[in-house]
């Protein structure tokens, strides 16, 4: 039976379809009604024929097959009268079961005509079925479509907004880069301005709002000078020449300090304070900083002239004393560190009964320098300190280490350069005296 068994191969691959898309049932049902009538119309047997009895069975098989996988098939075969007395449920499953057949049911006009019946209503019931579907296909392409065209008149305006907010954006970050940048700029400068007028330590405690506690030193060396004849210099000058005097030559003064283990304490007037051993401690090596700083600057005052005197130069006069001091920070507004106790009252001493372009020192810095034994010092004797009586004095009068005080240790000051070469002149003297003291040590 070759139609027969084409029969089932096609109704299994429509069955693998319909698993797939349970819309193609219908049809597969459909084509199984049609493929059951050929058989009967044209390749079936008669029916006195003995294997009659055998194709008719095959025909049932395929019918059971359509009825179970449609259920619109099923709905069909149950509204026929005639073909639904033949319909038995054996577990929710529906099955055609026509033995014993009545011999009207074996007629194959009444039983084809049935058939036909049931065909036309699958037919009518897969056309409303497909119509309905067909609509949902054409609602669902309409509204895409609807998307797809709605969608097309806006991206081009959502890209070009969404470009022009990330140029937005990058233009954003690259001013808040610039910004930041700028603010580490100042807070680096107003930082280094801070560090000029307190210690590190000091502004650190004062920026976290922290109180500054006073702190005790047991040894400590301290420097005073001042310019000879500085009042009746300054009277012949007038104001903007004073100052631009005393800018140049404290640059100088800074930029050689800054060679040496010290401290610039503060500035009045014509007065220069540096002390060693502090804020920092250096052990004993605060008398020998002290020492050969005060030998730079005195040195290197010479350079530095009278703006209306160009042929006259500066001198100073130095005193240096060692002892105990207390060190803390005064005034809120404009907060200033101090040093406080008799050393710096005697070191002041020292400076006032000093000679120009003399070093003039105590005996506790005497002491003190004596430990290295690199400096040359004369006694000076004893004479009458305010306020202290009689004390035993001496001159700093070089450093052995040293043949010939170089002028290279000196600044030289050039009043037409700009400040920021003046800056560059001091940084770059600095470094000829580092390279000479590494090379004559």
């Amino acid at each position: 039976m070759p139609e027969m068994s084409r029969a089932f191969h096609n109704s299994e691959a429509d069955l693998q379809i319909a698993r797939s898309n349970p819309d193609w049932a219908d049809v597969s049902s459909l084509r199984l009604i049609l493929r059951v009538k050929e058989i009967v119309l044209l390749r079936a047997p008669p029916l006195a024929h003995e294997n009659f009895q055998e194709s008719w069975y095959q025909i049932i098989t395929i019918l059971n097959y359509a009825i179970s996988t449609s259920q619109t098939l099923q709905s069909c075969w149950m509204g026929n009268g005639n073909l639904s007395l033949y319909i038995k449920r054996y577990q929710d499953i529906s099955l055609f079961v026509p033995f014993p057949a009545p011999a009207p049911l074996l007629a194959l006009g009444p039983f084809l005509k049935n058939l036909d019946s049931v065909r036309n209503c699958l037919l009518q019931k897969a056309e409303e079925k497909l119509k309905s579907k067909s609509k949902e296909i054409l609602s669902t392409v309409s509204l895409k479509i609807s998307l797809l065209f709605v969608a097309c008149l806006i991206y081009p305006v959502l890209l070009v907004s969404f470009k022009q907010m990330t140029e937005w954006i990058q233009n954003y970050a690259g001013s808040l880069k610039e910004r930041t940048e700028a603010l580490k700029r100042e807070r680096r400068l107003a930082e280094d301005l801070l560090h000029q007028m307190l210690p590190k330590s000091v502004a650190k405690q004062l920026r976290t709002y922290n109180h500054v506690q006073a702190e005790s030193y047991e040894q400590v060396t301290i420097f005073f000078s001042d310019i000879v004849g500085f009042t009746s210099i300054a009277a012949s000058c007038t104001p903007l020449q004073v100052v631009e005097m005393l800018n140049n030559l404290y640059v100088c003064f800074d930029s050689r300090i800054e060679s040496y283990n010290v401290y610039k304490v503060e500035t009045i007037g014509d007065a220069y304070m540096v002390v060693s051993g502090l804020p920092e401690r250096n052990g004993e090596k605060h008398a020998d900083e002290i020492a050969k700083m005060s030998l730079d600057l005195v040195a290197a005052v010479r350079q530095v002239s009278i703006p209306h005197m160009p042929m006259k130069r500066l001198q100073l006069r130095a005193g240096i004393h060692t002892g105990p001091c207390v060190a803390g920070v005064v005034g809120y507004k404009m907060p200033r560190y101090c040093l406080f106790g008799d050393t710096v009252n005697t070191a002041s001493r020292m400076e006032s009964t000093s000679l120009p372009q003399k070093i003039h020192i105590s005996s506790a810095t005497y002491h003190a320098l004596l430990i290295d034994d690199a400096y040359e010092i004369e006694l000076r004797g004893e004479i009458d300190i305010k306020g202290k009586g009689k004390m035993k004095t001496y001159w700093l009068l070089g450093n052995k280490n040293y043949s010939v005080q170089n002028d290279s240790l000196v600044c030289h000051w050039k009043p037409g350069i700009s400040k920021n070469k003046k800056q560059e002149s001091s940084m770059s003297s600095v470094q000829q005296s580092r390279y000479y003291t590494t090379n004559t040590e």
